[in-house]
C-alpha cells in the first residue's frame, strides 16, 4: 500500500495540468497513468483552447469577458450544455491562458483568433501553439511535461481498477501494474481518466442511433472512470445523446472502426479553408448538403440523417489537375495521386460505376446525381441544395473518391457532477473525497449539441488546475 496527499488518476490533458499545479504548490501527488506516456489525447488533438479576458487579448486591444464567452458557448450549443460547468470553465479559462503564457507556451502569433472550423465565436478568443498545425496538442505537452517536478510520483503503465471507499467517501484507489495489484490511499482523488470513444459497447449505449461512428481518438479511451463511477456509486452519464459527428474522418484499413489521425490524413470538409471541387454523396449516391456550406453545424447535422453517417467524396481528373487536393492537411497533388495508385483508401477508377463499387455506393444513384449536377453546371442553373462554388463538371476520367464516416473525436457524454466537480451518486448526492476534470466529463457538458471551439482542452486544463488549487486551499475538506 502507498500513501499520498493527492491521487491523480489519468495523465492526459487535465491530469497533466493538475500535476504541474501540484508541483508548483508543493503538494505531494501521485499520478497513475495506464499508458506508457503522459499527454493522453494531446498526442492527437488540434490543441486549440478558448478563453476571454486574457493578457494576450488585452495586448491586442480585444475587449472580451467570461460573460460573453459563456453566452457564446450556450448559443452555439443551443442551450444544451451544463450551465454550471460552462460557467466554471469560462471563469477559469482566462487565468489558465495567462498561466500558460507565464510558463513560456509558444502561442501562435495569430492567436487569439476567430476560428471557422467550428461555429464562430463573437470575439477572437481561440488559441493554439506556434509551429505546424499538424503538431496540434504537442505544444501543450512539451510545455507542461518538463514541469512535472520531482515531488510528483508518476506511475506509467498503472491502471486503476476500482476506487477505495470508506464511509461513503473516496480514500484512494486500487491499482494494477505489471508487478501486481496494490492500493494507493490519498487525502483527495482527482479523476481525469478521459473519454470512452474507444469502448464500442459504451459508445453504442450512449449513442444508440449512431453505433457505427468511427473512433477518431487513441485506443486507450475506454471509459474506465465512467464504468467505475457507475459500478461504485450508480452515477448517471448524461448528455451522451447530444452527439454531433466529426466530419472528414477516414477509416484506417489496418484498424477497422478507427479513423486515421486527423493531422495525418482527412477529407477536407471546411469550405472556409478550401472551396470544394468534389461532390458528397451518401450510400444511395445522393447529395445531402451543399458542399460549400459555411456553417459547420449545418453540415454536421445533415450528416446525422444519412445511413451510417456515410459520405463518399468523388471528383475527376480535371479537379486533380486544376483544383486543390481534397485530402489534407498540407497534401500535394503528387501525394494524392500516389495514394490513389496504392488504392488502400483513396480510390481511382475509369468509370463512375467502378468507383461506386469501390466506395460501396449505389452506382445508379451516383450516376444520376453526377448527371444532374453536370447538366445544371453546364446550363448555369441554380444548384438545388444552394451550392455556389461549382468550378466545373465532374466528367473527365479517371474518377477519384474517398469514403468517410462521421466519427467520435471527443466523448460527448459524461458523469453528472455538482458545482464542485463532485460526482453524484444514484440518489443525486455528491460523493466526497473525489473531483472530476477533463474529457471524462464529456464534450456535450461544455458544448451542448455542437462544437464550441476550444471547449474540450480549455476546460480540461483550467479545471484540472482549479481542482488542485482548491485542494491546496483546504476547500475539499
Amino acid at each position: 500500500m502507498a500513501r499520498t496527499d493527492l491521487l491523480i488518476i489519468g495523465g492526459g490533458t487535465a491530469g497533466l495540468a493538475a500535476a504541474v499545479t501540484a508541483s508548483e504548490l508543493g503538494i505531494a501527488a501521485t499520478v497513475v497513468e495506464k499508458t506508457d506516456d503522459l499527454g493522453g489525447q494531446l498526442h492527437w488533438s488540434f490543441g486549440q483552447f478558448s478563453a476571454a479576458g486574457t493578457l494576450l487579448q488585452r495586448e491586442r486591444g480585444i475587449e472580451d469577458t467570461p460573460d460573453e464567452h459563456y453566452a457564446d458557448v450556450m448559443r452555439i450549443g443551443h442551450e444544451l450544455a451544463t450551465p454550471h460547468l460552462v460557467r466554471l470553465a469560462v471563469d477559469r479559462a482566462g487565468p489558465m491562458v495567462d498561466w500558460l503564457e507565464s510558463l513560456g507556451f509558444p502561442f501562435a502569433p495569430e492567436s487569439p483568433a476567430l476560428v471557422y472550423g467550428h461555429e464562430v465565436y463573437s470575439r477572437p478568443r481561440t488559441y493554439w501553439g506556434a509551429g505546424p498545425r499538424t503538431e496540434g496538442g504537442l505544444a501543450i505537452l512539451r510545455t507542461l511535461r518538463p514541469r512535472v517536478g520531482d515531488g510528483i510520483d508518476v506511475r506509467l503503465g498503472h491502471r486503476v481498477t476500482d476506487l477505495l471507499v470508506e464511509d461513503g467517501a473516496v480514500v484512494g484507489a486500487r491499482v494494477a501494474s505489471a508487478d501486481g495489484e496494490f492500493e494507493i490511499r490519498a487525502r483527495a482523488t482527482l479523476l481525469t481518466t478521459g473519454g470512452y470513444a474507444a469502448n464500442r459497447a459504451l459508445l453504442a449505449e450512449q449513442q444508440p442511433r449512431w453505433p457505427s461512428a468511427l473512433v477518431g481518438c487513441r485506443d486507450h479511451a475506454t471509459g474506465d472512470g465512467h464504468e467505475i463511477l457507475r459500478r461504485r456509486f450508480g452515477t448517471r452519464l448524461i448528455r451522451g445523446e447530444e452527439y454531433i459527428p466529426t466530419m472528414g474522418l477516414i477509416e484506417d484499413p489496418d484498424r477497422p472502426l478507427f479513423g486515421f489521425r486527423l493531422h495525418d490524413q482527412r477529407l477536407i470538409v471546411d469550405a472556409n479553408s478550401r472551396l470544394p471541387w468534389e461532390l458528397w454523396v451518401n450510400r444511395r449516391g445522393e447529395r445531402f448538403v451543399a458542399e460549400d456550406v459555411r456553417s459547420p453545424h449545418q453540415r454536421e447535422q445533415r450528416l446525422l440523417d444519412q445511413p451510417d453517417m456515410a459520405i463518399a467524396a468523388i471528383w475527376d481528373q480535371h479537379a486533380v489537375r486544376e483544383g486543390p487536393p481534397a485530402i489534407g492537411p498540407d497534401w500535394t497533388r503528387e501525394r494524392e495521386l500516389e495514394e490513389a495508385e496504392r488504392g488502400a483508401w483513396l480510390h481511382r477508377a475509369d468509370s463512375l460505376a467502378e468507383l461506386a463499387a469501390k466506395l460501396d455506393v449505389d452506382a445508379d444513384g451516383l450516376a444520376a446525381t453526377v448527371d444532374a449536377y453536370n447538366r445544371a453546371v453546364a446550363a448555369g442553373e441554380p444548384d438545388p441544395l444552394g451550392r455556389e462554388h461549382r468550378p466545373a463538371t465532374i466528367s473527365e476520367p479517371p474518377f477519384y473518391g474517398v469514403f468517410s464516416r462521421g466519427g467520435m473525436l471527443l466523448t460527448r457524454g459524461g458523469p453528472e457532477v455538482d458545482e464542485q466537480l463532485r460526482p453524484l451518486d444514484g440518489d443525486g448526492h455528491p460523493v466526497e473525497g473525489i473531483r472530476l476534470a477533463g474529457e471524462v466529463l464529456g464534450m456535450s457538458q461544455f458544448s451542448g449539441d455542437a462544437f464550441a471551439g476550444g471547449m474540450s482542452i480549455g476546460p480540461a486544463l483550467s479545471l484540472g488546475r482549479w481542482a488542485v488549487e482548491r485542494f491546496a486551499e483546504g476547500d475539499w475538506d
